[in-house]
């Protein structure tokens, strides 16, 4: 019979933590390169009404950065509790 190393499950938990932050902070990064962008377009001039919805898609942009980073510390909390190992078992 092969014996199977047993599972670190505090490096997992740590490994899990870490590619969350690391989505948070690319997807952070991807919206804040968005509304820059919508920003800079709104600078060339464009009709009023599309300098308005620019400007209103960069402002919704920026207002859901804030839940991103509660939705992580939801997240950080629930694999310190270990819910998604549990889960794992069923």
């Amino acid at each position: 019979m092969r014996r199977t190393k047993p599972k670190n499950i505090e490096f997992d938990r740590r490994e899990e933590k870490r590619a969350a932050v690391r989505s948070v902070a690319v997807s952070t990064l991807l919206q804040l390169l968005a509304v820059a962008a919508l920003l800079y377009l709104r600078t060339l001039g464009p009709p009023d009404w599309l300098a308005g919805l620019m400007l209103f898609l960069a402002v919704a942009d920026l207002i859901t950065i804030p839940f991103t980073f509660a939705a992580l510390w939801q997240r950080v909390k629930e694999i310190e509790k270990g819910e998604l190992d549990e889960a794992r078992k069923y």
